[in-house]
């Protein structure tokens, strides 16, 4: 399923790991720099639909906790636009552009 959210997405913060990648296949994982991500994803009017997903609650500092909370997302040029369930904006994530590279870390 080709859509504008395909790719590989990363916190622009300094020291972050947090991430999602979304796939043609329809499965997204990711993390919000503690808790991995692992579900399935939709496509909408406006970008996509992240199906419900379990995780672990570990918390690290420098994390962005609102990652694991994404419900919708928006691609926006090079911005990935993050909305909860009741459709509040989360957060940003930037397309990442060495994403022809292994992410070896993530």
């Amino acid at each position: 399923m080709t859509n504008s959210v395909n790719g590989s997405w990363v916190s622009s913060k300094p020291g972050s790991t947090a991430f999602l990648k979304f796939t043609d296949d329809g499965s997204v994982s990711g993390s919000d720099g503690a808790n991995r991500i692992s579900t399935t994803w939709m496509a909408d009017d406006s970008g996509a639909v992240i199906d419900s997903f379990l995780t672990t609650q570990r918390a690290v500092q420098g994390m962005e906790r609102w990652v694991g909370r994404t419900h919708r997302v928006e691609a926006d040029g090079e911005e990935l636009k993050a909305f909860d369930q009741a459709g509040n904006h989360l957060g940003v994530l930037m397309r990442d552009a060495d994403a022809d590279e292994p992410d070896e870390g993530r």
